[in-house]
């Protein structure tokens, strides 16, 4: 008997039960996980040394929200293979050398914005314990490191600590910054995956400066593939894209499943031509996969420039969580998951919904990383989806004239 839903519900039900075979084991992890994260008490208290541990995952910044003066500093001592951390004359958290931290200790060091670490640190387990913490995104301050951690991670943890009455967006960018390093030089093993970035574009005076942001990208093994969507190539000047053209009469699902089809790294991201990408937003993308174990990664439409009124707003957003959203124009996936799930549907708008609608349906998790190296452009008109300025302009966290002046953002 033919299916009810004809043919093509027929093969979408099969790809999804193919896709929730592929993500079942993934998805045990996370609801442990999750059930975890529950049970976790919402103040910092004293911490007990009997305290038993409910799981041990790897170091990460899952869950951290806040930053700045609303959170305590503390001090790290350690003695043989132990450290602690003590605020005022408590220890709050604590642990082995060399040991994964367990769910109690993550809780505890998403309550700190600082840590001070002796001179000395750099002697015997320090390095372990200064990688491990830095990872969780709590800021440190150890000018003892030297050698021992990866230069880039010891630059920034050889600053001292903001003032406690620093603006919040300070300990921020601090946090993200030294995250990243600890991340990228401490917390994966081998070469990083390839990544195919994905641009296709019906807009070729948007295109040079696109390509341009891709091409300043620090990841090193970076792929880049243009969907001409009807439109002829703009003068490149050598830059190293490959170039697909595709006819205008395709709809957007269409033309992005056939620049997709020319991708060859193991990780997609998508790209959209008129959003701004700061340096290090690819390599973001990869660690956020790395830790959070999600089938799909990307991060929020956080800061928007709102290009009429010329200035760009942080809209009150989320982050290093599991989620049912991204901008479209961050996600990251490998590109088997992406084809398991069917693909870039023929749709002419709204594709990036109908993705993250379909992964979600079989199981599959969807994680926000930080929103920091992604500005999304809002402009007057020629949006898919049109909620109005007033949307995006309603109680922000924060307003710049023009474009945001930090270098995670890339140049003015």
């Amino acid at each position: 008997m033919a299916d009810a839903g004809g043919p093509g519900r027929g093969d979408e039900r099969r790809r999804l039960d193919g896709l929730r075979r592929r993500l079942r084991p993934r998805a045990r992890v996370r609801r442990v996980a999750t059930w975890a994260r529950r049970r976790l008490p919402r103040r910092l208290p004293a911490w007990t040394e009997s305290a038993a541990a409910d799981l041990a995952p790897a170091a990460d910044p899952r869950g951290r929200q806040h930053y700045g003066r609303d959170l305590a500093t503390g001090q790290l001592t350690i003695e043989g293979d132990q450290w602690r951390i003590g605020v005022r004359d408590r220890v709050v958290v604590a642990g082995r050398v060399g040991a994964p931290l367990d769910v109690r200790q993550s809780a505890a060091l998403l309550r700190l914005r600082g840590v001070r670490l002796p001179a000395d640190v750099g002697d015997a387990a320090g390095p372990a314990v200064i990688a491990q913490l830095a990872m969780t995104g709590v800021v440190l301050h150890a000018p003892g490191a030297g050698t021992r951690v990866a230069p880039e991670l010891a630059d920034h943890i050889g600053r001292p600590l903001p003032d406690a009455r620093a603006d919040e967006l300070e300990w921020e960018l601090r946090s993200v910054a030294q995250r990243r390093a600890a991340l990228r030089h401490h917390g994966l093993a081998g070469r990083p995956p390839s990544v195919t970035a994905v641009l296709v574009s019906h807009r070729p005076h948007d295109l040079i400066d696109a390509i341009d942001a891709l091409a300043r990208q620090s990841y090193p093994d970076l792929e880049v593939v243009v969907g001409l969507h009807g439109v002829d190539a703009p003068p490149l000047g050598g830059r190293p894209v490959r170039m697909v053209a595709i006819p205008a009469h395709r709809n957007l699902g269409e033309a992005l499943a056939e620049a997709t089809g020319h991708a060859e790294g193991a990780l997609v991201t998508k790209v959209d031509d008129d959003d701004r990408y700061g340096p290090d937003h690819v390599w973001d993308l990869v660690l956020a996969r790395h830790f959070s174990g999600a089938t799909l990664v990307g991060k929020g439409a956080e800061f928007v420039y709102v290009q009429p009124r010329g200035i760009t707003v942080r809209r009150r957003m989320g982050a290093e969580l599991y989620t049912d959203t991204v901008a479209g124009g961050t996600i990251l996936m490998e590109r088997g998951d992406l084809a398991a799930a069917g693909g870039w549907q023929p749709l002419p708008r709204h594709v990036d919904r109908d993705l993250l609608d379909r992964l979600l349906r079989a199981g599959a998790a969807v994680y926000r990383t930080h929103g920091f190296g992604f500005v999304y452009t809002r402009r007057a008109a020629g949006h898919t989806w049109d909620p109005g300025l007033g949307y995006f302009l309603t109680d922000p966290r924060r307003t710049w004239k023009g474009r945001p002046p930090y270098d995670e953002f890339g140049p003015a």
